[in-house]
């Protein structure tokens, strides 16, 4: 491209190889179908179970949300990056992480049973047996996303794709059909996620050798190693969604409250679903064109305005949601859950600014060092604690925890802004 042109959002897209483009859209596609299903489950849980069983549902899949990261212990990321680099242990080091991750949910799982009684006060679960079922739930999620993991690792995009439908699309689908109460919904998709990981991990194809000496393969040490030292800020990016729901299930136990927060971070998610997917789909393009000699330096002040038309685009989605919230409610859980109404008001508005984080996530993933990241997920977090306990000063607990998500987000989508807009002036190295 001539020197001072300057490309549109269209043109880099374009420059990205076909296969990329395939991959990224048959992913998205995939991932609506998840979070797709994920809306119509709150809505037959609202209507089978009624407010209990909806709050009950919603502190469930924030329990796993919040404790999965910690639970991988980076061996999704560790896979992401290393087992491209394998070829004669490539299902080995897959399958060693697998038997790790299950000893691992195992541990945790009997540790979550023992104390079943007292998890259950804290989070206002109904009784010991409501943990236990969020236990396998929580589970399963873990094996079949490191499943997940593995398959992206090895460019098996079709494999990955089939997992994550069944896994995540299917699989609770099938488990609402065939029970009756939320307790066996969430054990049998915890046991139906846990063999669709199972199968995914069988699935993994050994990459094809290659001629000359090649260095010593990566193992699961290697894995662990790097995935610890990214931890901190993977365990805070879902942190911001979850911590919400979980502060006001501990400040109302057994209130539904807990639930029309847990409803308006997902509907938060889904508007930035599309978003989170330019990482993957602009980061191998922006790693090759920015250590490479002849960039093209009118793709730098495309990433800077980048955030800016992600806050655009998804401020169209956040109004309709706003206008249209009593509607939405009414018709996605029912007349009933009239309150929760102005708490998804409140807090839809942070995905405006977490589109912006999402947009330059690429950028700075790929020209900064990878303390920035964690650094300003954790820092970000920690203002929504801050900001949380100060609203419930003055605000219900709902209130106070969706001014803590739209402050935190406001703080993460600016210092986004900011580094990504930093990290494109700084010359090519």
């Amino acid at each position: 491209m001539p020197a001072g042109e300057r490309p549109g959002l269209r043109s880099l897209l374009r420059n990205v190889p076909a296969a990329v483009r395939r991959d990224y859209a048959t992913t998205l596609l995939v991932q609506w179908f998840v979070l797709g299903v994920g809306l119509v489950l709150f809505h037959l849980v609202a209507r089978r179970a009624s407010v209990s069983g909806f709050t009950y549902y919603q502190i469930a899949r924030s329990t796993v949300s919040t404790l999965q990261p910690a639970l991988l212990l980076g061996l999704g990321l560790g896979l992401h990056r290393y087992l491209p680099r394998t070829e004669h242990t490539t299902r080995r080091l897959a399958r060693n992480a697998f038997t790790i991750e299950a000893a691992v949910v195992t541990a945790v799982g009997l540790a979550g049973v023992a104390a079943a009684d007292e998890l259950a006060a804290l989070l206002g679960l109904p009784g010991g047996s409501a943990v236990t079922a969020v236990m396998i739930m929580l589970g399963g999620n873990c094996l079949c996303t490191l499943a997940l993991a593995a398959l992206r690792g090895n460019h098996q995009v079709l494999d990955a794709n089939l997992i994550l439908g069944l896994g995540f699309g299917v699989t609770p689908l099938f488990a609402f059909v065939a029970a009756t109460r939320i307790d066996d919904f969430l054990i049998i998709q915890g046991l139906g996620t846990a063999l669709v990981g199972v199968w995914g991990t069988l699935v993994v194809r050994r990459l094809p050798a290659t001629t000359g000496d090649q260095e010593r393969e990566p193992d699961v040490r290697t894995l662990i190693a790097y995935g610890v030292r990214r931890m901190p800020g993977e365990l805070a990016l879902p942190a911001l969604y979850t911590f919400p729901t979980l502060a006001v299930a501990v400040a109302m136990p057994g209130g539904a409250e807990a639930g029309y927060v847990g409803f308006t971070t997902s509907a938060v998610t889904l508007i930035c679903s599309v978003f989170a997917m330019l990482t993957p789909v602009l980061m191998p393009r922006l790693s090759r064109l920015f250590h490479r000699a002849g960039e093209d330096s009118g793709v730098r002040q495309l990433l800077t305005v980048l955030p800016l038309l992600a806050a655009l685009l998804a401020a169209v989605p956040t109004g309709v949601i706003y206008v249209f919230a009593p509607a939405l409610v009414r018709g996605f859980l029912g007349p009933e859950f009239g309150d929760a109404v102005m708490v998804l008001r409140l807090g839809v508005v942070a995905a405006v600014p977490l589109a912006m984080f999402y947009a330059a996530r690429p950028t700075m993933e790929t020209l900064l060092d990878a303390r920035f990241m964690s650094r300003l997920l954790l820092a970000c977090l920690a203002l929504e604690v801050v900001a949380t306990g100060v609203g419930l000063a003055f605000l219900t607990p709902p209130h106070a925890a969706v001014l803590g998500l739209t402050v935190a987000a406001l703080a993460l989508g600016l210092d986004a802004v900011g580094l990504a807009a930093y990290a494109v002036r700084q010359p090519r190295r």
